[in-house]
Protein backbone atom coordinates (compact mmCIF):
# COMPACT_ATOMS: atom_id res chain seq x y z
CA UNK A 1 0.00 0.00 0.00
CA UNK A 2 1.76 3.24 -1.17
CA UNK A 3 -1.03 5.87 -0.25
CA UNK A 4 -0.31 8.83 2.22
CA UNK A 5 -2.75 7.63 5.01
CA UNK A 6 -2.54 5.12 7.91
CA UNK A 7 -6.24 4.16 7.70
CA UNK A 8 -6.95 0.85 5.91
CA UNK A 9 -9.45 3.45 3.38
CA UNK A 10 -6.35 4.95 1.99
CA UNK A 11 -7.20 8.82 1.93
CA UNK A 12 -5.93 11.33 4.76
CA UNK A 13 -8.48 13.69 6.99
CA UNK A 14 -6.34 16.29 8.55
CA UNK A 15 -8.57 18.48 10.91
CA UNK A 16 -6.37 20.81 12.37
CA UNK A 17 -2.67 22.35 11.98
CA UNK A 18 -0.81 24.73 15.15
CA UNK A 19 2.24 26.30 14.47
CA UNK A 20 4.37 27.16 17.80
CA UNK A 21 7.64 28.54 19.03
CA UNK A 22 9.68 27.11 21.81
CA UNK A 23 12.42 28.86 23.60
CA UNK A 24 15.18 26.46 24.56
CA UNK A 25 14.98 25.50 28.14
CA UNK A 26 11.55 26.88 28.29
CA UNK A 27 8.21 25.28 28.80
CA UNK A 28 6.16 28.13 27.25
CA UNK A 29 5.36 28.09 23.74
CA UNK A 30 3.60 30.83 21.69
CA UNK A 31 1.17 29.90 19.02
CA UNK A 32 2.08 31.69 15.30
CA UNK A 33 -1.06 32.89 13.84
CA UNK A 34 -2.23 31.54 10.11
CA UNK A 35 -3.79 33.79 7.56
CA UNK A 36 -5.00 31.28 4.85
CA UNK A 37 -4.82 27.32 3.39
CA UNK A 38 -4.93 26.22 -0.21
CA UNK A 39 -4.42 22.88 -1.33
CA UNK A 40 -4.42 21.13 -5.13
CA UNK A 41 -7.48 18.99 -4.13
CA UNK A 42 -10.62 19.37 -1.55
CA UNK A 43 -13.37 17.20 -0.82
CA UNK A 44 -17.44 18.16 -0.78
CA UNK A 45 -18.05 18.60 2.70
CA UNK A 46 -21.65 17.85 2.17
CA UNK A 47 -20.60 14.73 1.24
CA UNK A 48 -18.11 13.75 3.63
CA UNK A 49 -19.34 14.53 7.16
CA UNK A 50 -17.97 18.79 7.31
CA UNK A 51 -15.05 17.62 5.60
CA UNK A 52 -13.38 18.73 2.76
CA UNK A 53 -11.80 22.47 2.16
CA UNK A 54 -8.07 22.75 3.57
CA UNK A 55 -9.26 25.94 5.42
CA UNK A 56 -10.41 23.75 8.40
CA UNK A 57 -7.17 22.96 9.68
CA UNK A 58 -7.09 26.64 10.66
CA UNK A 59 -9.28 26.27 13.48
CA UNK A 60 -9.96 24.22 16.75
CA UNK A 61 -12.69 22.24 15.87
CA UNK A 62 -12.36 18.73 15.34
CA UNK A 63 -15.48 18.67 12.94
CA UNK A 64 -13.88 20.20 9.52
CA UNK A 65 -10.29 19.61 7.79
CA UNK A 66 -8.69 18.78 4.64
CA UNK A 67 -9.96 15.91 3.42
CA UNK A 68 -9.05 13.63 0.28
CA UNK A 69 -11.58 10.63 0.29
CA UNK A 70 -12.79 11.98 -3.20
CA UNK A 71 -9.24 11.31 -5.13
CA UNK A 72 -6.29 9.18 -5.98
CA UNK A 73 -4.73 7.99 -2.96
CA UNK A 74 -2.12 6.88 -4.69
CA UNK A 75 -1.31 10.70 -5.49
CA UNK A 76 1.10 13.72 -4.07
CA UNK A 77 -1.19 16.32 -2.49
CA UNK A 78 0.53 19.48 -1.74
CA UNK A 79 -1.44 22.11 0.83
CA UNK A 80 0.37 25.77 1.35
CA UNK A 81 -0.56 27.63 4.70
CA UNK A 82 0.53 31.29 5.03
CA UNK A 83 1.47 33.19 8.03
CA UNK A 84 -0.35 36.47 9.41
CA UNK A 85 3.22 38.18 10.05
CA UNK A 86 6.63 36.81 8.65
CA UNK A 87 8.05 34.79 11.33
CA UNK A 88 12.09 35.04 12.39
CA UNK A 89 13.28 32.73 15.18
CA UNK A 90 15.82 33.59 17.66
CA UNK A 91 18.96 31.73 17.97
CA UNK A 92 17.56 29.49 21.07
CA UNK A 93 14.00 28.80 19.44
CA UNK A 94 12.27 26.52 17.49
CA UNK A 95 9.35 25.97 15.41
CA UNK A 96 6.91 23.68 16.17
CA UNK A 97 4.65 21.63 14.01
CA UNK A 98 1.59 20.26 15.28
CA UNK A 99 -0.43 17.94 13.04
CA UNK A 100 -3.70 17.10 14.66
CA UNK A 101 -5.90 14.67 13.47
CA UNK A 102 -9.34 14.47 15.55
CA UNK A 103 -11.49 12.77 12.90
CA UNK A 104 -14.59 11.82 14.15
CA UNK A 105 -15.31 9.45 11.48
CA UNK A 106 -13.12 6.45 11.56
CA UNK A 107 -9.19 6.11 10.94
CA UNK A 108 -7.90 8.87 8.32
CA UNK A 109 -4.25 9.61 9.94
CA UNK A 110 -1.64 10.98 7.68
CA UNK A 111 1.06 8.24 7.43
CA UNK A 112 4.04 10.08 4.94
CA UNK A 113 4.27 13.35 4.71
CA UNK A 114 7.06 16.29 4.04
CA UNK A 115 7.64 19.74 5.12
CA UNK A 116 9.30 23.35 3.37
CA UNK A 117 9.14 26.46 4.59
CA UNK A 118 10.04 29.70 2.31
CA UNK A 119 10.42 33.32 2.84
CA UNK A 120 8.37 34.38 0.05
CA UNK A 121 4.75 36.36 0.43
CA UNK A 122 2.27 36.72 -2.29
CA UNK A 123 1.34 34.12 -4.90
CA UNK A 124 4.00 32.10 -3.08
CA UNK A 125 1.49 31.30 -0.25
CA UNK A 126 -1.49 31.68 -1.86
CA UNK A 127 -1.24 28.93 -5.16
CA UNK A 128 0.15 25.10 -5.25
CA UNK A 129 1.64 25.91 -8.19
CA UNK A 130 4.95 27.48 -9.36
CA UNK A 131 5.93 30.49 -6.88
CA UNK A 132 7.02 33.73 -9.12
CA UNK A 133 10.85 33.26 -8.27
CA UNK A 134 10.96 29.90 -9.35
CA UNK A 135 9.22 30.66 -12.79
CA UNK A 136 11.54 33.35 -13.12
CA UNK A 137 14.77 31.26 -12.17
CA UNK A 138 13.05 28.60 -15.03
CA UNK A 139 12.55 31.72 -17.80
CA UNK A 140 14.91 31.72 -20.39
CA UNK A 141 15.04 35.79 -20.63
CA UNK A 142 15.15 36.62 -17.30
CA UNK A 143 15.58 40.63 -18.20
CA UNK A 144 12.62 40.27 -19.81
CA UNK A 145 10.51 37.70 -18.20
CA UNK A 146 6.87 37.67 -19.43
CA UNK A 147 4.36 40.18 -18.90
CA UNK A 148 2.19 37.90 -16.81
CA UNK A 149 5.16 36.65 -14.82
CA UNK A 150 6.34 40.26 -14.21
CA UNK A 151 2.52 40.89 -12.79
CA UNK A 152 3.21 38.35 -10.40
CA UNK A 153 6.62 39.72 -9.16
CA UNK A 154 4.90 43.22 -8.83
CA UNK A 155 2.33 41.36 -6.72
CA UNK A 156 4.89 39.35 -4.68
CA UNK A 157 6.80 42.83 -4.14
CA UNK A 158 3.89 44.51 -2.96
CA UNK A 159 3.13 41.62 -0.33
CA UNK A 160 6.35 42.75 1.19
CA UNK A 161 6.41 46.43 0.73
CA UNK A 162 5.11 47.25 3.97
CA UNK A 163 3.84 50.56 2.73
CA UNK A 164 1.91 48.78 1.06
CA UNK A 165 0.65 46.31 3.11
CA UNK A 166 -0.51 48.59 5.84
CA UNK A 167 -3.28 50.56 3.50
CA UNK A 168 -4.00 47.76 1.81
CA UNK A 169 -5.17 45.96 5.14
CA UNK A 170 -6.83 49.32 6.15
CA UNK A 171 -8.92 49.80 2.47
CA UNK A 172 -9.76 46.06 3.33
CA UNK A 173 -11.14 46.69 6.04
CA UNK A 174 -13.07 49.90 4.88
CA UNK A 175 -14.21 47.63 2.21
CA UNK A 176 -15.53 44.87 4.59
CA UNK A 177 -17.62 47.17 7.05
CA UNK A 178 -18.62 49.46 4.17
CA UNK A 179 -20.32 46.18 3.04
CA UNK A 180 -21.62 45.01 6.52
CA UNK A 181 -23.55 48.97 6.64
CA UNK A 182 -25.06 48.68 2.99
CA UNK A 183 -26.32 45.07 4.01
CA UNK A 184 -27.83 46.54 7.56
CA UNK A 185 -29.80 49.10 5.68
CA UNK A 186 -32.16 46.25 5.26
CA UNK A 187 -32.87 43.94 8.24
CA UNK A 188 -35.43 41.27 8.14
CA UNK A 189 -36.85 40.95 12.29
CA UNK A 190 -38.64 38.49 13.45
CA UNK A 191 -42.22 40.16 15.11
CA UNK A 192 -44.67 38.48 17.06
CA UNK A 193 -48.09 38.32 15.73
CA UNK A 194 -51.93 37.81 16.93
CA UNK A 195 -53.46 35.04 16.07
CA UNK A 196 -56.98 35.19 14.45
CA UNK A 197 -58.26 33.10 16.83
CA UNK A 198 -56.74 33.11 20.17
CA UNK A 199 -54.98 30.10 21.08
CA UNK A 200 -56.81 27.69 23.77
CA UNK A 201 -54.87 28.01 27.15
CA UNK A 202 -55.49 25.78 30.34
CA UNK A 203 -53.87 25.41 34.14
CA UNK A 204 -52.05 22.12 33.86
CA UNK A 205 -52.19 20.06 36.74
CA UNK A 206 -49.14 19.72 38.88
CA UNK A 207 -47.61 21.38 35.74
CA UNK A 208 -47.95 18.17 33.45
CA UNK A 209 -48.06 19.09 29.95
CA UNK A 210 -50.88 16.84 29.47
CA UNK A 211 -53.29 16.73 32.09
CA UNK A 212 -54.80 20.30 31.66
CA UNK A 213 -56.87 21.88 33.73
CA UNK A 214 -58.98 24.82 33.92
CA UNK A 215 -59.36 27.42 30.59
CA UNK A 216 -57.37 30.36 31.22
CA UNK A 217 -57.89 33.72 29.50
CA UNK A 218 -55.25 36.47 29.37
CA UNK A 219 -54.94 38.93 32.11
CA UNK A 220 -52.98 40.95 33.94
CA UNK A 221 -52.90 41.54 38.05
CA UNK A 222 -55.90 43.13 39.07
CA UNK A 223 -54.36 44.34 42.69
CA UNK A 224 -51.63 46.45 40.96
CA UNK A 225 -54.39 47.86 38.07
CA UNK A 226 -57.46 46.22 36.73
CA UNK A 227 -57.62 45.88 32.78
CA UNK A 228 -58.25 49.30 30.79
CA UNK A 229 -61.99 49.49 29.86
CA UNK A 230 -62.91 48.45 26.49
CA UNK A 231 -59.24 47.96 25.72
CA UNK A 232 -58.55 44.82 23.09
CA UNK A 233 -57.16 42.05 25.36
CA UNK A 234 -53.71 41.57 23.23
CA UNK A 235 -49.86 43.22 23.62
CA UNK A 236 -51.28 47.04 22.48
CA UNK A 237 -54.30 46.43 25.39
CA UNK A 238 -51.12 45.39 27.23
CA UNK A 239 -49.12 48.74 26.53
CA UNK A 240 -52.48 50.26 27.20
CA UNK A 241 -52.47 49.15 30.74
CA UNK A 242 -48.50 49.68 31.26
CA UNK A 243 -48.54 53.34 30.63
CA UNK A 244 -52.13 54.16 31.94
CA UNK A 245 -51.78 57.37 34.36
CA UNK A 246 -53.20 55.49 37.04
CA UNK A 247 -50.20 52.47 36.70
CA UNK A 248 -48.83 52.83 39.69
CA UNK A 249 -45.26 51.23 39.07
CA UNK A 250 -44.13 52.22 35.35
CA UNK A 251 -43.40 55.54 35.72
CA UNK A 252 -41.82 54.90 39.62
CA UNK A 253 -39.88 52.28 38.37
CA UNK A 254 -38.32 54.22 35.12
CA UNK A 255 -37.71 57.59 37.58
CA UNK A 256 -35.79 55.08 40.01
CA UNK A 257 -33.61 53.80 37.17
CA UNK A 258 -32.66 57.56 36.12
CA UNK A 259 -32.16 58.33 39.81
CA UNK A 260 -29.79 55.43 40.39
CA UNK A 261 -28.17 56.90 37.18
CA UNK A 262 -27.24 60.43 38.69
CA UNK A 263 -27.25 59.38 42.49
CA UNK A 264 -25.51 55.74 42.03
CA UNK A 265 -28.05 54.34 44.13
CA UNK A 266 -32.27 54.34 43.43
CA UNK A 267 -35.04 55.75 45.96
CA UNK A 268 -35.66 52.08 46.25
CA UNK A 269 -32.45 50.36 46.76
CA UNK A 270 -33.67 47.48 45.13
CA UNK A 271 -34.30 47.91 41.73
CA UNK A 272 -35.45 44.68 40.76
CA UNK A 273 -38.11 44.37 43.36
CA UNK A 274 -40.70 47.19 43.98
CA UNK A 275 -42.81 44.05 45.66
CA UNK A 276 -43.27 43.75 49.31
CA UNK A 277 -40.02 41.83 49.81
CA UNK A 278 -38.27 44.72 47.88
CA UNK A 279 -36.97 47.19 50.11
CA UNK A 280 -39.17 51.10 51.04
CA UNK A 281 -38.62 53.96 48.95
CA UNK A 282 -36.14 56.20 51.01
CA UNK A 283 -38.12 59.64 49.83
CA UNK A 284 -41.76 57.81 49.26
CA UNK A 285 -42.92 61.65 48.51
CA UNK A 286 -40.00 62.61 46.16
CA UNK A 287 -40.85 59.09 44.02
CA UNK A 288 -44.09 60.12 43.90
CA UNK A 289 -44.04 63.87 42.60
CA UNK A 290 -41.01 62.56 40.31
CA UNK A 291 -43.91 59.72 38.60
CA UNK A 292 -46.69 62.22 38.26
CA UNK A 293 -44.13 64.82 37.09
CA UNK A 294 -43.18 62.49 34.44
CA UNK A 295 -46.35 61.20 33.04
CA UNK A 296 -47.55 65.00 33.22
CA UNK A 297 -44.17 65.75 31.24
CA UNK A 298 -45.70 63.53 27.99
CA UNK A 299 -43.09 60.57 29.52
CA UNK A 300 -40.07 62.75 28.85
CA UNK A 301 -36.66 61.47 29.95
CA UNK A 302 -34.69 64.50 29.14
CA UNK A 303 -37.03 66.60 31.01
CA UNK A 304 -36.57 64.70 33.81
CA UNK A 305 -33.07 64.09 33.48
CA UNK A 306 -32.70 67.61 33.46
CA UNK A 307 -35.34 68.19 37.04
CA UNK A 308 -32.68 66.03 38.49
CA UNK A 309 -29.36 67.06 37.93
CA UNK A 310 -30.16 70.71 38.24
CA UNK A 311 -31.67 70.45 41.47
CA UNK A 312 -29.88 71.27 45.07
CA UNK A 313 -29.63 67.68 46.06
CA UNK A 314 -27.58 66.43 43.29
CA UNK A 315 -25.52 69.19 43.30
CA UNK A 316 -24.10 69.03 46.85
CA UNK A 317 -20.64 68.35 47.60
CA UNK A 318 -19.74 65.20 48.74
CA UNK A 319 -17.47 65.86 51.65
CA UNK A 320 -18.34 64.11 54.20
CA UNK A 321 -17.14 64.39 58.10
CA UNK A 322 -16.54 61.65 60.52
CA UNK A 323 -19.72 62.15 62.55
CA UNK A 324 -21.80 61.80 59.20
CA UNK A 325 -20.19 59.25 57.72
CA UNK A 326 -20.97 57.36 61.12
CA UNK A 327 -24.66 58.10 61.19
CA UNK A 328 -25.83 57.70 57.39
CA UNK A 329 -22.62 55.42 55.69
CA UNK A 330 -24.91 54.82 52.72
CA UNK A 331 -25.99 58.20 52.33
CA UNK A 332 -29.85 57.02 52.28
CA UNK A 333 -30.47 60.89 53.91
CA UNK A 334 -29.15 62.41 50.98
CA UNK A 335 -26.92 64.88 52.58
CA UNK A 336 -24.56 64.88 50.98
CA UNK A 337 -23.62 64.79 46.99
CA UNK A 338 -23.26 61.43 45.44
CA UNK A 339 -19.22 59.46 45.30
CA UNK A 340 -19.12 56.12 42.91
CA UNK A 341 -16.81 54.71 40.08
CA UNK A 342 -18.42 55.29 36.71
CA UNK A 343 -19.29 52.78 34.76
CA UNK A 344 -16.66 51.24 32.06
CA UNK A 345 -18.67 52.56 29.16
CA UNK A 346 -19.15 56.25 30.28
CA UNK A 347 -15.06 56.12 31.08
CA UNK A 348 -14.67 55.40 27.68
CA UNK A 349 -17.60 57.67 25.82
CA UNK A 350 -16.38 60.42 28.65
CA UNK A 351 -12.40 59.67 27.36
CA UNK A 352 -13.55 60.02 23.38
CA UNK A 353 -15.53 63.56 24.28
CA UNK A 354 -12.46 64.88 26.07
CA UNK A 355 -9.78 63.99 23.63
CA UNK A 356 -11.92 65.16 20.35
CA UNK A 357 -12.65 61.96 19.00
CA UNK A 358 -16.14 61.06 19.53
CA UNK A 359 -18.43 60.21 16.39
CA UNK A 360 -21.87 61.55 17.58
CA UNK A 361 -23.43 59.75 14.62
CA UNK A 362 -27.06 58.10 15.45
CA UNK A 363 -28.17 55.27 14.07
CA UNK A 364 -26.68 52.56 12.15
CA UNK A 365 -25.21 49.35 12.63
CA UNK A 366 -22.96 48.05 15.58
CA UNK A 367 -19.09 48.57 15.68
CA UNK A 368 -16.46 47.15 17.28
CA UNK A 369 -13.75 48.94 19.37
CA UNK A 370 -10.15 48.12 19.59
CA UNK A 371 -9.64 44.44 21.58
CA UNK A 372 -6.78 42.88 22.22
CA UNK A 373 -5.84 40.03 19.42
CA UNK A 374 -6.98 36.35 20.33
CA UNK A 375 -9.89 37.04 22.66
CA UNK A 376 -12.76 35.53 19.90
CA UNK A 377 -10.58 32.73 18.64
CA UNK A 378 -9.85 31.30 22.05
CA UNK A 379 -13.28 30.81 22.96
CA UNK A 380 -14.92 30.14 19.36
CA UNK A 381 -11.96 27.54 18.59
CA UNK A 382 -10.80 29.90 15.72
CA UNK A 383 -14.02 30.44 13.53
CA UNK A 384 -14.49 33.60 14.79
CA UNK A 385 -12.15 36.75 14.54
CA UNK A 386 -12.28 39.89 15.65
CA UNK A 387 -12.04 43.45 13.22
CA UNK A 388 -12.07 46.65 14.89
CA UNK A 389 -14.02 49.06 12.55
CA UNK A 390 -11.98 50.77 10.62
CA UNK A 391 -12.10 54.78 10.60
CA UNK A 392 -14.27 57.20 11.83
CA UNK A 393 -17.07 54.12 12.76
CA UNK A 394 -14.17 53.44 15.61
CA UNK A 395 -15.18 56.22 17.61
CA UNK A 396 -18.55 55.83 17.67
CA UNK A 397 -20.00 55.78 21.18
CA UNK A 398 -19.91 52.65 23.45
CA UNK A 399 -24.10 52.52 23.10
CA UNK A 400 -23.13 51.16 19.40
CA UNK A 401 -20.33 48.28 20.66
CA UNK A 402 -21.51 44.53 19.11
CA UNK A 403 -21.68 41.99 21.40
CA UNK A 404 -21.32 38.16 21.01
CA UNK A 405 -23.79 36.49 24.03
CA UNK A 406 -21.40 34.44 25.31
CA UNK A 407 -18.32 37.22 25.34
CA UNK A 408 -18.04 40.61 26.63
CA UNK A 409 -16.05 43.49 24.76
CA UNK A 410 -12.84 43.69 27.13
CA UNK A 411 -13.11 47.45 28.00
CA UNK A 412 -16.35 46.72 29.33
CA UNK A 413 -14.84 45.09 32.70
CA UNK A 414 -17.78 46.02 34.66
CA UNK A 415 -20.23 44.64 32.71
CA UNK A 416 -23.09 42.44 33.22
CA UNK A 417 -22.65 38.96 31.10
CA UNK A 418 -26.09 39.42 29.38
CA UNK A 419 -27.20 35.67 30.13
CA UNK A 420 -29.51 37.45 32.77
CA UNK A 421 -31.18 40.07 33.33
CA UNK A 422 -29.34 42.41 36.10
CA UNK A 423 -30.90 45.80 36.31
CA UNK A 424 -28.84 46.85 39.64
CA UNK A 425 -25.10 48.53 38.19
CA UNK A 426 -22.35 46.82 38.90
CA UNK A 427 -19.30 49.42 41.29
CA UNK A 428 -16.11 47.77 40.98
CA UNK A 429 -12.27 48.53 41.50
CA UNK A 430 -11.33 45.37 39.82
CA UNK A 431 -7.62 45.71 38.98
CA UNK A 432 -8.56 45.26 34.95
CA UNK A 433 -10.02 49.20 35.39
CA UNK A 434 -6.50 50.12 35.95
CA UNK A 435 -4.85 48.09 33.28
CA UNK A 436 -7.63 49.07 30.52
CA UNK A 437 -7.61 52.71 31.51
CA UNK A 438 -3.88 52.09 31.08
CA UNK A 439 -3.46 49.69 28.49
CA UNK A 440 -6.21 49.80 25.97
CA UNK A 441 -5.44 50.94 22.63
CA UNK A 442 -8.61 53.15 22.65
CA UNK A 443 -7.57 55.18 25.68
CA UNK A 444 -3.66 55.78 24.48
CA UNK A 445 -5.26 56.82 21.65
CA UNK A 446 -7.42 59.30 23.36
CA UNK A 447 -4.17 60.08 25.15
CA UNK A 448 -2.31 61.33 22.18
CA UNK A 449 -5.45 63.17 21.02
CA UNK A 450 -5.54 65.29 24.34
CA UNK A 451 -1.73 65.81 23.63
CA UNK A 452 -2.02 66.93 20.03
CA UNK A 453 -4.93 69.23 21.47
CA UNK A 454 -2.88 70.67 23.85
CA UNK A 455 0.47 71.02 21.83
CA UNK A 456 -1.65 73.01 18.89
CA UNK A 457 -3.41 75.13 21.52
CA UNK A 458 -0.31 76.75 23.17
CA UNK A 459 3.24 77.33 23.17
CA UNK A 460 4.28 76.80 26.93
CA UNK A 461 4.30 73.66 29.30
CA UNK A 462 1.59 75.27 32.02
CA UNK A 463 -1.12 76.61 29.43
CA UNK A 464 -0.81 72.59 27.81
CA UNK A 465 -1.19 71.34 31.03
CA UNK A 466 -4.17 73.34 31.82
CA UNK A 467 -5.52 72.47 28.69
CA UNK A 468 -5.67 68.66 28.88
CA UNK A 469 -7.28 69.20 32.71
CA UNK A 470 -10.03 71.59 31.65
CA UNK A 471 -10.99 69.03 28.41
CA UNK A 472 -11.13 65.78 31.24
CA UNK A 473 -11.65 67.35 34.78
CA UNK A 474 -13.29 70.74 33.48
CA UNK A 475 -11.08 72.75 35.63
CA UNK A 476 -7.36 73.55 35.97
CA UNK A 477 -5.02 71.56 37.66
CA UNK A 478 -4.22 72.73 41.62
CA UNK A 479 -0.80 73.76 42.35
CA UNK A 480 0.21 70.30 43.75
CA UNK A 481 -0.99 68.57 40.56
CA UNK A 482 0.51 71.05 38.38
CA UNK A 483 3.86 70.34 39.77
CA UNK A 484 3.72 66.41 39.79
CA UNK A 485 2.58 67.03 36.16
CA UNK A 486 5.78 68.86 35.08
CA UNK A 487 7.81 66.34 36.68
CA UNK A 488 6.42 63.57 34.49
CA UNK A 489 6.31 65.42 31.65
CA UNK A 490 9.94 66.35 31.99
CA UNK A 491 10.66 62.85 32.73
CA UNK A 492 8.86 61.48 29.78
CA UNK A 493 10.59 63.93 27.67
CA UNK A 494 14.36 62.95 28.38
CA UNK A 495 13.64 58.71 28.76
CA UNK A 496 11.54 59.43 24.50
CA UNK A 497 14.35 61.89 23.23
CA UNK A 498 16.94 59.01 24.44
CA UNK A 499 14.50 55.86 23.05
CA UNK A 500 13.22 57.58 19.94
CA UNK A 501 11.59 53.73 19.04
CA UNK A 502 9.59 54.17 22.06
CA UNK A 503 8.11 57.14 21.23
CA UNK A 504 7.12 55.58 17.67
CA UNK A 505 5.67 52.40 19.39
CA UNK A 506 3.51 54.39 21.80
CA UNK A 507 2.51 57.05 19.16
CA UNK A 508 1.26 54.06 16.92
CA UNK A 509 -1.69 53.07 18.43
CA UNK A 510 -5.20 54.02 17.33
CA UNK A 511 -5.95 54.66 13.84
CA UNK A 512 -6.28 58.26 13.75
CA UNK A 513 -3.27 59.84 11.68
CA UNK A 514 -0.28 61.45 13.43
CA UNK A 515 0.40 65.45 13.28
CA UNK A 516 3.42 65.76 11.24
CA UNK A 517 4.14 69.30 12.20
CA UNK A 518 4.54 67.85 15.79
CA UNK A 519 7.59 66.42 17.09
CA UNK A 520 7.57 62.76 18.33
CA UNK A 521 9.15 62.48 21.49
CA UNK A 522 6.96 65.99 22.66
CA UNK A 523 4.02 64.47 21.74
CA UNK A 524 4.84 60.73 23.28
CA UNK A 525 5.70 62.91 26.58
CA UNK A 526 2.57 64.97 26.52
CA UNK A 527 0.75 61.89 25.80
CA UNK A 528 1.81 60.29 29.08
CA UNK A 529 0.74 62.98 30.87
CA UNK A 530 -2.51 63.13 29.23
CA UNK A 531 -2.97 59.41 30.32
CA UNK A 532 -1.80 59.56 33.49
CA UNK A 533 -4.79 62.57 33.78
CA UNK A 534 -7.48 60.07 32.31
CA UNK A 535 -6.21 57.84 35.45
CA UNK A 536 -7.13 59.62 38.18
CA UNK A 537 -9.75 59.45 40.44
CA UNK A 538 -11.60 62.28 40.01
CA UNK A 539 -11.35 61.08 36.17
CA UNK A 540 -13.20 57.38 36.74
CA UNK A 541 -15.63 58.52 39.89
CA UNK A 542 -18.68 60.69 40.01
CA UNK A 543 -19.04 63.19 43.31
Amino acid sequence: NASYSRGKVGFFVLTDLKLQVRRAGSAQVRDVALAGAVADVVDDAKKNGGYGPVAGILDDDPRNGWSTREHDALQTRTAVIALEEPLVLAPDEQLVVELRQRLTLGDANLGRFRLAVTDERGDAVTRVTMTPLEELAATADRQHPPAKLRDRLLTQFLADHPPYVTAKAALERAKRQLEAVTKARKVDVMVLAERKEPRTTHVLIRGVWDRKGERVERDVPAAILPWPTGAPRDRLGLAQWLTARQHPLTARVVVNHLWQLCFGAGLVRTPDDFGLQGEQPTHPEVLDWLAVEFVASGWDVKHLLKLIVTSATYRQDSTISAAALERDPHNRLLARGARFRLPSWMLRDAALASSGLINQALGGPPVKPYQPEGVWEELFMGRFRYEASEGPAQHRRTLYTFWRRSITPTFLFDSASRRTCEVTPARTNTPLQALTLLNDTGYLEAARALATVALRSDSEDHARLEAITLRVLSRPPSGDEERIFCRELENARAYYRRHADESAKLLAHGQSPLDPSLEPSELAAFAVVASLVLNLDETMTHE
